[in-house]
C-alpha cells in the first residue's frame, strides 16, 4: 500500500483528477442552479442584493450606452462601472457574449452565480501547482486541493452578499507567484512568464474587487521583504525588480485605468478620510479563528461561541486545528524525536517557503485586528497594535482608511499556516519512524473531509427566492405596473429615499433591505433609472444636488434642468410611516433623518397624483416645475 502511494502519476494526471473530482462536487451542490433556471440567489439583502441589481441592470442597458457607463442608479448622473460592486471584469465580459454570441440577458442572474462558483476550480488548479512544487505524496496534492478551496474564509461571503469577495484564487495566485519567484531566485533559473502572469491575474483581479489589491499586495510585499533582506537576495537586481514588479504594478496598472477612463475622478479626490481602522464589524476577532460555521457539525474541542460580525469570519478548520494541537503534543510529549525532526525539517526548501509565507501571512493577520485591540468589554482599556502597518499608514497617508474592513486582510493566513501544516505532514510521512504518523495524518485528511461534507451541504440549500430577476416573487410590482405605463417617465424616485457610497458628511442615507429591492425590482422592470444610489465612492458633489430633490427649496437650476422634460415616478412605500419603523431614527446625520422621516409631507407638499397602489406601495406622478 505504501509503495503504491508513493509512486508519482504525471502532473497532468493529478491535475485532472483534481478538476474533475471538483466539478463534480460543484454540480452535486450547485446543480439547482441549473435545473430551476431563475429561481435562485445566495442572498437578496445588504450589498447582496446591490451587486444582483447592478449585474443585471447593466446587462439591460443598451449596448449602445457603452461598456463602461451605468446608468441606472444615481440619475441624471449615472456613474462608472468600476464603482457598482457588480464584478466589472465578469460584468462585461458577460455584455459582450451576450451581444456579439448569444444573448445571456435574460438569465443574467444564474450567468453570475454560475461564473463565482465555478472560480472554485480555478483555486483547485492553482492549488495543484501549489501543492505539487511543495509536497511528495501525491494523494495530499490531490485530496486538499479539492478540499481546501470548500474550507476558505472567503466562501462565507456568496452568502453574506459581499459576492465578489469569494474569489480565493485571487489569493492563490500571489501565492502561487511567490512560490515560482523563490524557487526560480533559490537556484538562479530564468524567471519566464511567472511575473507577467501574476501581475495580469492581479490587475484583473481588481476589476473584480479592489479590496484584493492590498490584500494580496500587503502579503506579496511582505514575504519579499522578510526573504531579500534575510537571505542577503536584495543584492540581485533581477529579483528585486520581479518582486517590486508582483506588488506594484498591479496597483500601478488598476490605478492607470481608473484615472484614464473614470470621467469622474476629479470629483472623487476629494473623498474624506474615513474614522478609523478600529469600528469592530470591520475588524478581526481573535476568537474568529475558532469559530466554526453554523453548519459544521464537528467541533474542536476549544471554541468560540460568540457569533462574530460577517467580516470577521475566518474560521480555520478542523485540519489545521487539530493540527496545531498534534504539533504541540509532538512538542510537549516527545521532544527529542521533535526537535531532530525540526533540525531536519527546517532546512528543506519547502519549510524555508512555508514558513517565511507564514511570517508574511501573519503580516496581514496583525493587520486585520486594528490598530487599536480591546481588553476589556467596554472598550476602555486598548492594546495600540504597533505591529499593524495600517497604525502607521494612518499617520502618513490619512485617506487610506477608505480601505477600512481591516478583516480581510486575514485570508492570506489561512492558506499560509495549512501549506506550513501540509509540509510538515509530509515531510514527517517521509522521515518519520512512528508507525502511527500513517494514521494521524489521514485523520487529519478525514477532518478536513468532514468539514468539506459540512459545506457541500450547506451551500447544496444556500439559496433564497430570486426575488431580483424572478416576477413571481414580486405581485404588488405586477398589480402596479398595470395602471402605469413606464414609457411616460424619466426615472423613478424611491421614497424613502436612499442614497449611499459618497461617504460624505451628512450625505449618506442609508437603505433597509425591503425598501432598496422595490426599488431594484421596479427599475429592472420599467428599464427606468434611479435617482437613489447604493453604489461605491460616488462624487460627493452629485448627492448634494440629489439631496436637494428632497429639500424645501428643491434642487439647483443644473439639475432642475437635466430632469426638464418627462415626469419622474414616484415609489412611494407607507410600510414605513406607520409609526413603528426606525429607518429614519438610525440614519447617520439630522438632516438624513429629516429627509427620510419627511417622506410622506414631501408627497403632499407637491400635490402628486395618486397612479396605483397595491399593499403598502403606491406610485405617484411628479411633475418637476
Amino acid at each position: 500500500m505504501r509503495e503504491w502511494l508513493r509512486r508519482k502519476p504525471a502532473p497532468w494526471m493529478v491535475l485532472a483528477a483534481a478538476v474533475i473530482w471538483q466539478g463534480l462536487l460543484l454540480g452535486r451542490t450547485f446543480a439547482a442552479l441549473v435545473t430551476e433556471p431563475n429561481q435562485h440567489l445566495f442572498t437578496d439583502q445588504h450589498d447582496g442584493a446591490k451587486n444582483y441589481f447592478t449585474f443585471q441592470a447593466y446587462l439591460q442597458q443598451p449596448f449602445e450606452r457603452g461598456l463602461l457607463w451605468f446608468g441606472q442608479m444615481n440619475y441624471p448622473f449615472g456613474d462608472y462601472i468600476f464603482y457598482t460592486d457588480n464584478s466589472p471584469l465578469l460584468a462585461v465580459g458577460t455584455k459582450l457574449f451576450s451581444h456579439y454570441v448569444y444573448d445571456l440577458t435574460p438569465r443574467g442572474l444564474d450567468v453570475y452565480n454560475g461564473l463565482l462558483v465555478s472560480m472554485l476550480l480555478l483555486s483547485t488548479v492553482l492549488l495543484v501547482s501549489i501543492l505539487r512544487r511543495l509536497l511528495h505524496s501525491w494523494v495530499l496534492v490531490l485530496t486538499l486541493s479539492v478540499l481546501l478551496p470548500w474550507l476558505s474564509p472567503q466562501l462565507e461571503r456568496l452568502t453574506v452578499g459581499h459576492l465578489n469577495l469569494s474569489l480565493s484564487w485571487v489569493v492563490l495566485l500571489g501565492i502561487w507567484g511567490l512560490l515560482r519567484l523563490y524557487e526560480h531566485g533559490e537556484k538562479g533559473r530564468p524567471l519566464g512568464a511567472t511575473v507577467p502572469l501574476v501581475v495580469a491575474g492581479q490587475t484583473a483581479a481588481a476589476f473584480l474587487h479592489l479590496y484584493y489589491l492590498p490584500i494580496v499586495g500587503l502579503c506579496v510585499g511582505s514575504f519579499l521583504a522578510f526573504w531579500l533582506l534575510g537571505s542577503g537576495r536584495w543584492r540581485q537586481l533581477r529579483l528585486v525588480l520581479a518582486g517590486g514588479a508582483m506588488v506594484l504594478l498591479p496597483l500601478l496598472l488598476s490605478f492607470a485605468v481608473l484615472r484614464g477612463l473614470d470621467g469622474y475622478y476629479p470629483l472623487r479626490a476629494a473623498l474624506p478620510k474615513q474614522n478609523s481602522y478600529d469600528a469592530p464589524p470591520l475588524k478581526l476577532a481573535p476568537a474568529a479563528l475558532v469559530h466554526p460555521y453554523e453548519y459544521n457539525r464537528q467541533h474542536f474541542p476549544l471554541e468560540s461561541t460568540t457569533r462574530p460580525y460577517d467580516e470577521s469570519t475566518a474560521y480555520l478548520g478542523l485540519f489545521a486545528l487539530w493540527g496545531l494541537l498534534l504539533v504541540a503534543g509532538l512538542y510537549l510529549l516527545r521532544r527529542p524525536q521533535w526537535r531532530a525532526w525540526w533540525r531536519g525539517w527546517r532546512l528543506t526548501a519547502e519549510a524555508r517557503f512555508a514558513l517565511l509565507l507564514l511570517a508574511a501571512a501573519t503580516v496581514g493577520l496583525l493587520a486585520a485586528l486594528g490598530t487599536r485591540i480591546g481588553l476589556n468589554a467596554d472598550g476602555t482599556l486598548v492594546l495600540n497594535n504597533y505591529l499593524s502597518v495600517f497604525y502607521h499608514l494612518d499617520r502618513l497617508v490619512p485617506k487610506a482608511t477608505q480601505f477600512r474592513a481591516v478583516a480581510r486582510f486575514s485570508w492570506p493566513f489561512f492558506w499560509a499556516l495549512h501549506l506550513l501544516l501540509l509540509v510538515g505532514l509530509d515531510y514527517w510521512l517521509r522521515t518519520g519512524r512512528s508507525t502511527w504518523r500513517w494514521a494521524a495524518v489521514p485523520a487529519l485528511v478525514l477532518l478536513a473531509w468532514l468539514d468539506t461534507r459540512d459545506a457541500l451541504k450547506h451551500y447544496r440549500h444556500a439559496y433564497v427566492p430570486n426575488t431580483i430577476g424572478n416576477l413571481r416573487f414580486q405581485p404588488e410590482l405586477t398589480q402596479l405596473l398595470r395602471q402605469v405605463n413606464p414609457a411616460d417617465y424619466q426615472a423613478i424616485l424611491p421614497i424613502p429615499y436612499f442614497h449611499v457610497g459618497s461617504e460624505g458628511e451628512g450625505l449618506t442615507i442609508d437603505d433597509a433591505d425591503a425598501q432598496s429591492r422595490h426599488a431594484f425590482h421596479l427599475s429592472l422592470r420599467t428599464g427606468l433609472p434611479l435617482l437613489a444610489s447604493k453604489m461605491s465612492r460616488t462624487p460627493p458633489e452629485h448627492a448634494r444636488q440629489l439631496l436637494r430633490l428632497l429639500q424645501p427649496g428643491g434642487p439647483g437650476p443644473a439639475l432642475r434642468a437635466r430632469l426638464a422634460g418627462r415626469p419622474i415616478l414616484v415609489l412611494y412605500d407607507d410600510a414605513f410611516y406607520r409609526g413603528d419603523s426606525t429607518l429614519a431614527v438610525n440614519q447617520p446625520g439630522p438632516e438624513p433623518r429629516r429627509i427620510v422621516r419627511d417622506g410622506a409631507a414631501f408627497i403632499a407638499r407637491h400635490r402628486m397624483p395618486l397612479l396605483a397602489q397595491a399593499g403598502t406601495l403606491r406610485l405617484y406622478r411628479w411633475e418637476l416645475e
